[in-house]
């Protein structure tokens, strides 16, 4: 099985690429930023290049993992927010539907299409309203909108999620985890003398990049055109307790920092995906436990600023 994986040099692109590989899948990467054996520079953006790309490896499947991810990015360049959520995805659409129809994609989602507030429930399901509060989300919803339509029209072979949020050792500066732990490194470094705590009391569906990117293989292999899977762990986990975690495995960080104080839980909403309808159609469950994956995103921090 030959997989082209956009994006593949991101953070869950190179989990992935890691994913299908030990699946005996034929792995072939391409990103804007880098150029090496198994990533192939490409601009995707350009309907040229995409199509020339496509045509010439003709892949089993592609997992689309580019884009513009951040909701406050988006409103800073909401051009660009645009071209790289719904320009991209239809240059890729596109190219398929000339050069290799039988192609299936998967196209990559947020939770933050949902309009959450809305829910009756603590488990949000794929019929939750969507939202159009900011320009990420009103991206992402665009591009499933024309990309359903290209399945309707064209016969377009494609998959869609809505993935939460998911952690891991690599991941970049500039989410809530990774940006403590790169605090408590920095404090344990000496660089800094204690930190200040932002907004902490939120309920979140947290899980680990490698059980994300698993359910995007299986999703691959399994989900069924045109239909849109949650991908979580369908828990949900107090924020200030996750930042707990990672405080109380630094002697440091305890003497230095004062956590705010933990509200009961009935006064927060415990929002958390379900996960029903990719378990059924995949077989898929969670198998990472989350802590574990907290403390090694925090040695990977303590390492990256020794």
């Amino acid at each position: 099985m030959k997989a082209l994986v956009i994006g593949a040099m991101g953070f869950a692109g190179r989990a992935l690429t890691k994913e299908l590989k030990d699946n005996g899948y034929e792995v072939i990467g391409t990103d804007i930023v880098s150029d090496g054996d198994d990533v192939i520079k490409a601009d995707m953006l350009n309907k040229e290049e995409a199509h020339d790309l496509i045509s010439r490896i003709r892949p089993d499947i592609i997992f689309n993992l580019a884009g513009q991810a951040s909701p406050l990015i988006s409103w800073k360049d909401i051009n660009l927010t645009m071209h790289l959520n719904v320009d991209l995805s239809v240059n890729i659409a596109e190219a398929v539907l000339a050069s290799c129809p039988d192609t299936k994609i998967l196209y990559i989602g947020s939770a933050n299409q949902y309009d959450m507030a809305s829910s009756s429930k603590p488990e949000i399901d794929e019929s939750c309203p969507l939202v159009d509060n900011a320009p990420y989300a009103i991206s992402k919803n665009t591009q499933e909108a024309i990309l359903k339509l290209l399945i309707l029209k064209k016969g377009l072979k494609a998959v869609f999620t809505r993935s939460f949020n998911h952690i891991g050792p690599t991941q970049k500066e500039g989410f809530v985890v990774t940006d403590y732990c790169k605090r408590i490194a920095l404090l344990e470094k000496g660089e800094i003398d204690t930190f200040e705590y932002g907004n902490l009391d939120s309920w979140r569906d947290f899980s680990d990049v490698r059980d994300v990117v698993r359910a995007y293989r299986l999703l691959g292999e399994k989900g069924r055109t045109g239909e849109v899977y949650n991908v979580g762990s369908g828990k949900s986990f107090y924020i200030r307790d996750m930042i707990g975690t990672l405080v109380e495995a630094s002697p440091k960080a305890t003497s230095a920092t004062t956590l705010p104080v933990r509200l009961p839980d009935d006064q927060l909403v415990h929002y958390r995906a379900d996960i029903s309808k990719l378990s059924a159609d995949t077989g898929f469950e969670p198998e990472y436990d989350i802590k574990d994956t907290l403390i090694s995103v925090l040695e990977a921090y303590r390492k990256r600023y020794v």
